[in-house]
């Protein structure tokens, strides 16, 4: 039985902060309106904070993955733009022009397509790849022949002569240029292991991705206001997907025998259309931190048509798809979030993360 120590009221078993008869403050109640921190309450249980959900577990395993791997890209990266960067390589370019260097890289791997042991991206990837490549050629002469693109001491560019200086304006948009490189990068990433033509394709996707893909990343009058990178962080389990499905492209995804080995994820029909989508996916994802630089409409095409290709093209025998799955599945929830937080909160995700974050604070 608890009693008052100052007039020996007693309390019986009932927890009391203070006297009822004499006001007093009981000893040992300080908890009561004083630290929640300690851990204690006023009859001795502890408190400890509610275990992390699977998905705070998965994003903080894969925060502490992506932390070395980023450091060796970053290295990688930095030595590769000492290379392109260089004065004396860019003084030997028209304009010093990084896009042209990858276009003539581009066309050089065409033409090695015609020798009949040499593998390339067909006939038909040829008849898209030439009238995208001349169109992004003299949208880029267009920008290195313009006078305040002139560089003192460098030889002048010749202006753009009157019949293609007068084509329509939409041909001038800058995605024509980036998504044309996107698609040689996706070229290049099918092309690995045909022997010395998939590095004449490395070399320009390279070139092409490094420079379209700067002038993508430094552009950021397309992004939203209040794009930051909180809530959770869609855009790393967009890119952890997308390089696990690429890798999985790579691998066999058909049983192959003794003699003739299975075809890989690239050699299945339309394997282009779905990687390039990916990486779409991939690079919207890093630039506008989530996904809100899509329409909620293709954001849906994009993951029907992603299932349906895996579906299409699976094999249980292979070890491809079994790699592929788990990195669509994660495409696929980071898009699925997307959209239900988007249709919940009416705003982008970031948004409506922030918001949540602000009425628990308040």
């Amino acid at each position: 039985m608890n009693s008052c120590s100052s007039c020996g009221h007693p309390f019986g078993d009932e927890v009391q902060y203070f006297c009822p008869e004499c006001g007093q403050e009981v000893p040992g109640s300080e908890s009561y309106g004083g630290d929640y921190g300690g851990g204690e309450f006023a009859d001795g249980a502890s408190w400890e904070p509610p275990p992390p959900s699977p998905f705070e577990r998965l994003e903080e395993v894969l925060s502490k993955v992506s932390v070395p791997v980023l450091g060796v890209v970053g290295q990688v990266g930095a030595a590769f733009r000492s290379v392109l960067d260089d004065p004396r390589l860019r003084s030997h370019l028209p304009g010093g022009s990084l896009t042209l260097l990858g276009l003539g890289l581009v066309v050089l791997a065409l033409l090695l397509s015609v020798i009949p042991f040499v593998q390339g991206i067909g006939f038909l990837g040829s008849v898209v790849v030439l009238p995208w490549a001349a169109l992004v050629a003299v949208n880029e002469w267009r920008l290195i022949s313009s006078p305040e693109a002139q560089e003192p001491g460098s030889r002048p560019v010749r202006p753009l002569p009157p019949a293609l200086a007068s084509l329509p304006r939409d041909t001038r948009h800058p995605g024509i240029a980036q998504t044309f490189a996107l698609l040689i990068c996706t070229s290049a990433v099918l092309m690995l292991g045909f022997g010395p033509i998939s590095l004449v394709w490395m070399l320009a996707g390279a070139v092409l991705g490094y420079d379209q893909g700067w002038r993508y990343f430094a552009d950021r009058d397309g992004d939203s206001d209040g794009m930051e990178d909180t809530g959770p962080r869609l855009h790393r389990w967009v890119v952890a997907g997308v390089v696990l499905c690429t890798f999985a492209l790579l691998l066999p995804w058909t049983r192959g025998t003794l003699r003739v080995p299975g075809l890989s994820g690239g050699d299945m029909p339309l394997s282009t259309h779905s990687l390039f989508t990916l990486l779409l996916l991939a690079c919207s994802g890093v630039r506008h931190r989530g996904l809100s630089a899509f329409h909620p409409l293709l954001l849906i095409l994009a993951a029907i048509w992603l299932v349906m290709w895996f579906m299409l093209n699976m094999s249980p025998y292979a070890v491809g798809p079994w790699f592929f799955l788990p990195g669509l599945l994660a495409v696929e929830a980071a898009i699925v979030r997307h959209l239900t937080l988007l249709r919940g909160g009416g705003g982008t995700v970031e948004q409506g993360d922030s918001a949540s974050d602000l009425d628990l604070q308040g």
